[in-house]
């Protein structure tokens, strides 16, 4: 990916089910059994990188 760029990271959670895409293409869909009920909500990156966020937004949504 090109330095200086803005992308769109988004994650659903419905249930035990995680759905991840950038930019609109889902690289991850999987079912884990350890996350139940509310939680938190984080970011994170690698120590050596140079990463800012905004817009960041959270809240419900229906399931898939």
């Amino acid at each position: 990916m090109a330095n200086d760029q803005w992308h769109t990271l988004r994650v659903e959670f419905a249930g035990k089910r995680i759905r991840v895409a950038l930019d609109g293409k889902v690289y991850i869909e999987a079912n884990d059994e350890h996350i139940g009920g509310a939680g938190r909500v984080g970011v994170w990156t690698k120590a050596d990188s140079v990463t800012v966020f905004d817009d960041f937004s959270f809240g419900g949504t229906q399931p898939r």
